[in-house]
Parts: structure tokens; C-alpha cells; sequence
């Protein structure tokens, strides 16, 4: 197996690339950029840049690079192209991204989605490292899903790339998919704003923005309202999780994201071991990531590691 590989993570604002060495789990070198939307050519230049600079040190150092691993929004399929992303990339409409790679760069180019890379990532070099069956969800501007199983995703294609849609409550703002009550849309960070609004955040607060970062700072800080609107939001995702459970019997749940780190302290408050579990000596945990936003990295990277 060569040693290291580039690993892409496409986020909603910003695009995080690494050098990953695949035998440490290493990030060696990181490049961020902005997520362009609109244009593929800027696009594809502005990952480019970052993937040339890679290769340049790779081969000053004598280090022989895989390939080029992506996490992508929306359906992804193995020939490389993205079905969908629900308007996020305008241009990514059955775009041929990985064969684009390979042309620009010579290195093969593999795909999946974002949130299954993420778990790659976490599976074979974060929380999940030597735990059987992980679940992971990345909670940001919405909610994705990953699940691996010894090291190995479940399956070649995301099919389960919408398993944040379950229906938790049935008031609430219609999300895109068209269900009122969607789990993501009531633990993304819209979610949280909109729980704020609700509770008058904005009257009360006129200078405090309801971001996820500050509502929660305010509540370990122990502004009472604050806590009131993280309380909400932690029964909406505990419910999910229930429900995650018995479908995927996870012995370890990792969250992610950008939303995730708020939890740190809340992670006994997200199960229910009480319920009808999966099987009679099931248990579970709930942990937050410790590779912040190098699983996307690490896990894209990890598309090139001889388990998957």
C-alpha cells in the first residue's frame, strides 16, 4: 500500500484538504479554502491548488501518494458522479469529479459522501478506532449519517445518506425534503436558532447572536434561557439516537460537526439505556469527535486504505 493519500472534505462554507500519512493516521499538511458553489471551473482550480501543492511535497519527500479521496454532499455514486446535492453545488448536477481529478492530476480519484467519509475517518483513526459497528453523526448545517462496521462502511453506495430524516415531532418548519418535524432540521444549527426564536432570544438578547457557539457558551456561563433552548434541543437529538439504535445498534455514537463540541458535556443526557434495546446485553456510548474537522480528511484519504 503507498503510504500517504489526499483527502478532500467539502463542507457547506469552507473545503478542507490534507497530505494524510494512511499507516499514522496523520494529517501532515492542511489547506482550507472556500467552498465554491456556483462555478465548477473556479472550483475545481481552487481544490487544484491545494491537491498540486500535496503532490509537490510528496514527491520532494520521495513519499508515493494513493490518490485523491473526496467526501461529497448528496448521493454519491462509485464511477464518480454525485446525483444530488439538493442545491448546495449548483454545477455538481451528474458531474464526473473523480474522472475531472484524474485528468487534471494523474492520480486516481475516489468518492463518497461526506458523512460516510466522516466515519470513515472516526472508524479507523478517532473514537472509533478498534470499536466493531460506529455510528457517526456530523451535526452542522444539517445532519449527516455514517455507519462502519469493523473498520469498513456499510455497503458500496449511501444509500442511508438521508437517515437525518426522520420524522422527531409533527409541528414544526417543513424542511426541504418535504417532512414537517425532521430530525435535521431540529438539531442542525438552524435548529437551534429557530428553537431561540421561539423562546424570544432575540428580544431579550438584542446583541447576543443565537448561534450554536453562543447559546451554548451561555448556557455553561448559566444563562437559564439558554439552557432552556439547549434542553429542547437535546431531547430532539436524544430521540433520534433512540431511534438510531434500533436500527443500527451501535456500540459506539460519535458526533461531529461543527455543533458537536457543545456537547462534550451533555453525553450521558443523549441515550436512554432504559428502552427496548437491540438486544438483551446491549450497550452503547455517546462520544464526541476528537478529530474535529480532520475526520472529513482522514476518512477521504482513508478510501485508498486496504480495508475498504
Amino acid at each position: 500500500m503507498k503510504t500517504h493519500a489526499i483527502g478532500i472534505d467539502i463542507g457547506g462554507t469552507r473545503t478542507k484538504i490534507g497530505l494524510v500519512n494512511l499507516a499514522s493516521g496523520r494529517v501532515e499538511a492542511m489547506h482550507i479554502t472556500p467552498t465554491e458553489t456556483r462555478d465548477g471551473g473556479r472550483f475545481l482550480a481552487l481544490i487544484g491548488e491545494a491537491i498540486r501543492l500535496f503532490t509537490d511535497r510528496a514527491a520532494a519527500e520521495e513519499t508515493e501518494v494513493a490518490g485523491v479521496g473526496i467526501g461529497v454532499p448528496g448521493f454519491v455514486f462509485a464511477g464518480g458522479v454525485v446525483d444530488s446535492t439538493y442545491g448546495f453545488l449548483d454545477f455538481m448536477e451528474d458531474y464526473p469529479l473523480a474522472d475531472l481529478i484524474t485528468r487534471q492530476h494523474g492520480l486516481p480519484c475516489r468518492l463518497d459522501n461526506d458523512a460516510r467519509v466522516v466515519a470513515l475517518g472516526e472508524a479507523l483513526y478517532g473514537q472509533g478506532r478498534g470499536v466493531s459497528r460506529v455510528l457517526v453523526l456530523t451535526l452542522g448545517t444539517g445532519l449527516g449519517l455514517g455507519f462502519t462496521i469493523d473498520g469498513r462502511l456499510d455497503g458500496s453506495l449511501p444509500f442511508a445518506h438521508m437517515g437525518g430524516h426522520l420524522t422527531v415531532v409533527s409541528s414544526d418548519a417543513v424542511c426541504y425534503c418535504g417532512k414537517t418535524g425532521c430530525l435535521e432540521s431540529l438539531v442542525s444549527s438552524a435548529g437551534i436558532q429557530r428553537i431561540a426564536s421561539r423562546r424570544a432570544w432575540a428580544a431579550t438578547y438584542p446583541t447576543v447572536p443565537p448561534t450554536a457557539e453562543t447559546i451554548f457558551s451561555q448556557q455553561l456561563a448559566g444563562n437559564d434561557d439558554a439552557r432552556a433552548i439547549i434542553d429542547e434541543y437535546v431531547g430532539y437529538l436524544k430521540t433520534g439516537i433512540d431511534n438510531y439504535i434500533n436500527l443500527y445498534a451501535p456500540d459506539l455514537i460519535v458526533l461531529g460537526g461543527g455543533i458537536a463540541k457543545g456537547l462534550q458535556h451533555l453525553t450521558d443526557q443523549l441515550h436512554t439505556p432504559s428502552l427496548l434495546n437491540p438486544y438483551k446485553a446491549y450497550k452503547t456510548r455517546v462520544a464526541v469527535s476528537e478529530l474535529g474537522e480532520q475526520a472529513g480528511i482522514l476518512g477521504g484519504a482513508a478510501l485508498f486504505t486496504e480495508q475498504t
